[in-house]
Parts: structure tokens; sequence; C-alpha cells
């Protein structure tokens, strides 16, 4: 299936689905059930942007020194029960699953952009508070069947899957369709997501936000400019790292200084083998990750993705990133980045991670 982890990258991932044959535990829910499975497709496209090779791009730096915000409230603490891996691991610090995920609030307030491929806004996961923004384009709708925006906006905020359940998701249109699955140029694609982050800079409402599951390959200058509209408008952003293996800096708009740029880990706690490197914040639950679909692929509108895609975790970071904007609503985008990065679980990913720097998405 074709995971669009870059609006103009090419690399080819294998995605191999399950659809669940039982949700998701709810607050106070139940065991889930045996996974029913679904023929698997094999090609994903990826789609994980390409940090504009910044001239010479460094290190995604730590931020310096900046006042942290004071929370505007403590909210209760919310705990739901047998949720699925992906949510189980960011709200503790170790191993074992502890079968929770328990947060401060569920992100009330926040508005999370979805910038990526069209998607069914009514569907129940989203429990009303999923919107259209920007009507353009077309859905990405991988080989298994799963709708990439559906799937990205599940990890951020539905009600199964979601780090930030309360949060309202915009989908803001920015694909003509998977890449791979028409003959638009570069050119043609980064002018189509250029135009989204454009409107996303003009009508978002704060706080706010912004995923981009998506990358590019090479010198983004005019990427760049947009993310740093995003930006200077107060907005938060956080990228996929991309999927193929390589260096992070040369995918935009990962690892650019301003982006909270995400990568990609296991169930076991291990580097999931996407892109690493230097430009990268954070590690992030990417590997047989569930999340939103149709009812028409899976009768209780969960499935699993079997492979890793840094598409999947750079949603749970925003989820995150919406927590804590709900309860520090004026918070700038290098005091969030700066509280996600000091926050993390350190130490604790194993395997090659090629010099990325060993930090766990924490959500509490």
């Amino acid at each position: 299936m074709k995971r669009r982890t870059g609006v103009v990258s090419t690399a080819v991932l294998a995605f191999l689905i399950a659809v669940s044959g039982c949700a998701d535990g709810g607050v106070a829910g139940g065991e889930p059930s045996a996974p029913m499975s679904i023929s698997p497709s094999p090609a994903v496209v990826s789609t994980t942007p390409t940090p504009t090779p910044l001239p010479t791009p460094t290190a995604t730096p730590t931020p310096t020194a900046m006042a942290t915000p004071a929370p505007t409230a403590v909210p209760a603490e919310v705990v739901q029960r047998n949720p699925r891996w992906a949510l189980d691991r960011i709200d503790q610090r170790q191993l074992p699953f502890d079968r929770r995920y328990r947060s401060r609030g569920q992100g009330e307030g926040v508005t999370v952009y979805v910038v990526d491929g069209l998607f069914d806004t009514t569907n129940a996961e989203f429990g009303g508070r999923a919107s259209v923004g920007l009507d353009l384009g077309r859905p990405c709708v991988l080989e298994d069947g799963i709708n990439h925006g559906m799937f990205v906006a599940g990890l951020v905020g539905g009600r199964r899957t979601g780090a930030a359940k309360k949060a309202k998701i915009v989908v803001v249109g920015s694909s003509y369709g998977c890449e791979g699955s028409e003959a638009a140029s570069q050119r043609q694609m980064i002018k189509r997501l250029v135009r989204a982050l454009n409107w996303v800079a003009t009508n978002a409402r704060k706080p706010a936000v912004v995923n981009l599951s998506l990358n590019t390959d090479g010198d983004q200058p005019e990427l760049t400019a947009a993310v740093d509209r995003l930006i200077d408008a107060g907005l938060i952003v956080v990228a996929s790292a991309g999927n193929g293996g390589e260096k992070a800096c040369g995918h935009a708009p990962a690892g650019l200084s301003s982006v909270i740029t995400v990568t990609g880990s296991t169930k076991t706690d291990r580097d999931a083998g996407l892109n690493y490197g230097r430009c990268v914040d954070l590690y992030a639950p990417a590997s047989g990750v569930t999340s939103v679909v149709s009812p028409e692929l899976s009768p209780n509108r969960l499935a699993r993705s079997d492979q890793a895609a840094t598409s999947w975790a750079a949603p749970l970071a925003s989820g995150v990133a919406a927590l804590y904007l709900s309860t520090h609503p004026k918070a700038l985008p290098q005091q969030v980045r700066r509280w996600m990065i000091d926050n993390a679980t350190t130490g604790v990913i194993g395997g090659d991670r090629h010099g990325t720097p060993n930090r766990l998405l924490y959500s509490r």
C-alpha cells in the first residue's frame, strides 16, 4: 500500500495490514479480540518530506533556553483501558506495557491541521470533531484500502487510537492521489503542498498544530518558506522523517530547525530502520500501528499497518503537541518543541540508530 510519507518521495515500502476484529478499548473498555486479516498489498510509495538541504543541514538543534509558560489549568487525568500498543507506549517511561493510556486532558480547544489527501470526516471515530478546510485534490487510498489521511488523523485524534481524543481535526487537501499514482512533476506537487500550507497560515485558528506526514527530495526553498510562514504565524509543525533508510536532513520539511521531526520505533523499542540522523528530534511508534479506516474496509473502522512508516509516527507527536497546547495555549512553537524534546524518554531505543538522538515521544 502506498504510504504518503512524502509529497514527492518515491521510496517504496510494503505494507501488510490486518483489519482488527475488535476496536481498541475505550476509556473503560474490554480486551480486543483477534484481528481479521485482509489481503495484503505489497508496494507502498512513501511520502515523507525531504528537508530542503538547507545550506549544509545541521542537526536539529535543541532549542535554546526559553521560559516554559505556566499552564492555564491542570486537567484531571483521563485513562483509556486496553489501548493499542502505540498509545500504551508513549505514556510510560519503560516497558512492559501496563495496558493503560493516561493523559492530562484530551487536547480540548486545540485544532490539528492534517495536510494530506482528503478523507471522510464523518467517520464515527472522529465524533463530529473533524472537518474539511481546503477541499482540493483527491484521497490517497493505499493498495490495501487504507486512506492515508484518515489513518494519520486517527492517530492524532481518533476516539480509540488518537493521542488527543478531543482535539479538532481539519483536513487540508494537498494531494491528487498517492505518490506514483499520477504523472505530476515534483514541481507541481510542491506547488500544491505550498498552496495548502499557505491556506493554513492564513486560516488557522490557534492554538494549532500542523501535521505533515510527507517528504520531498532535494532543495525546496518554496516549501521551506511556506513552513517558515506557519511558524511565524505561531503554529506548531510536526513532520515525518521519511521511510527510505536515509539521512532525514535530505528530506524537507523533515529536519528544518523549526519543525519537530519524528522517525519510527517498534513495539520492542527498536529503531524501525526508517530515516535517521541528527536532523531527527524524536522517535515514536511506527510499526504495527492501528488507526482509523473506512467501515467498508473494516466494520469496526480500525485496521493495523504491519510495517513501519514515519507517516504514522508524526501524528502521534502532533497529538502530544495538542495535549500540551491545551494547557499552554499561548506557548510559542519553539517552546512546544523544546518541551517535547526535553520531556522525551531517553536511552531506551535499541538497534542501529545511525546517530539519531535516543529520545522517545512521551505524552505526560
